[in-house]
């Protein structure tokens, strides 16, 4: 019998992002929000930075594009809004949960690829394959490559994404490519920069508010349920906490220390939307 796929943490992670974002602010969308020099983020404008977000990397695709490829489509939300205004667009998604809420918002105005994005198959062509933070959950080579072959002569990449800070040490957040690995490895294929936009500081402070949402909701409820576990269940509870220790301690100082915020964000990522031609 062949073995059973793990569930990736990080899309179990989106779903419930997805759960959280409909019933407390009323939105589907899974990205960061944008908030311009000098507006204030708070918890009520939220949905209008990610509006703002979206209409950034819209902004920026370029005069000519038809057909898109959005890898890493979230719920769709995005793509609803590319196809909306005129674009034929394909979304690539792995998670079966994510496509099906992406089926239902876009119907067959859409090819829905469910698989990661070096699955996809190579036959299709491509003006513009765009990555709204999903570009670093793929192995960069493997797809650097893959984006030339995916990619119509004069064809675009729009990477909107953070990536991390060289030589400065372990940041406190996971995730990202390394900045200097990134851009050597991209010099290597026919790819030409014509767009680099740094958003770090307009999109730091969406680490803030989840930061504020960890300390008011989560730890409180965390902190309640050990209490009442430990109360009911002693044996149990000691055995669940040696059992998962180290699991448990990450996530502690991944979510629940206030180390993770927008100031470490700042320090140890950083956020840009990259623009490249394939020459």
């Amino acid at each position: 019998m062949a073995p059973k796929n793990k569930i990736s943490s990080k899309r179990i992670g989106l779903d419930i992002g997805l759960a959280i974002g409909r019933f407390f602010l009323n939105t589907e969308d899974l990205h960061y929000g944008y908030w311009p020099k000098g507006k204030t983020a708070t918890i009520q404008n939220f949905v209008e930075a990610q509006g703002a977000h979206s209409k950034l990397i819209m902004d920026h695709i370029p005069n000519g594009t038809e057909r898109i490829l959005d890898v890493g489509s979230g719920s769709g939300s995005l793509a609803l809004k590319l196809i909306n205004k005129g674009f034929q667009v394909d979304c690539v998604i792995p998670g079966e949960f994510l496509a099906e809420q992406m089926q239902a918002k876009l119907g067959d105005r859409s090819t829905i690829h469910i698989c990661g994005f070096e699955s996809v198959a190579l036959s299709e062509k491509y003006d513009l394959i765009l990555f709204s933070e999903s570009f670093q959950y793929v192995k960069l080579g493997k797809s650097l490559e893959k984006i030339t072959n995916m990619l119509n002569p004069g064809g675009y990449l729009l990477i909107c994404d953070f990536f991390k800070r060289d030589g400065l040490g372990k940041s406190p957040m996971g995730g990202g490519h390394s900045w200097q690995l990134f851009r050597d490895k991209i010099d290597a294929y026919p790819l030409c920069l014509i767009s680099d936009q740094d958003i770090t500081e307009e999109t730091a402070p969406t680490i803030d508010l989840m930061a504020k949402f960890n300390t008011d909701v989560v730890t409180p409820l965390a902190e309640m349920s050990v209490e009442y576990l430990i109360d009911h269940y002693p044996q149990l509870s000691k055995l669940f906490r040696w059992k998962f220790r180290k699991r448990l301690d990450k996530i502690h100082n991944i979510y629940l220390s206030g180390a993770v915020n927008g100031d470490s964000f700042k320090q140890f990522k950083k956020y840009h939307l990259l623009v490249y031609e394939r020459r």
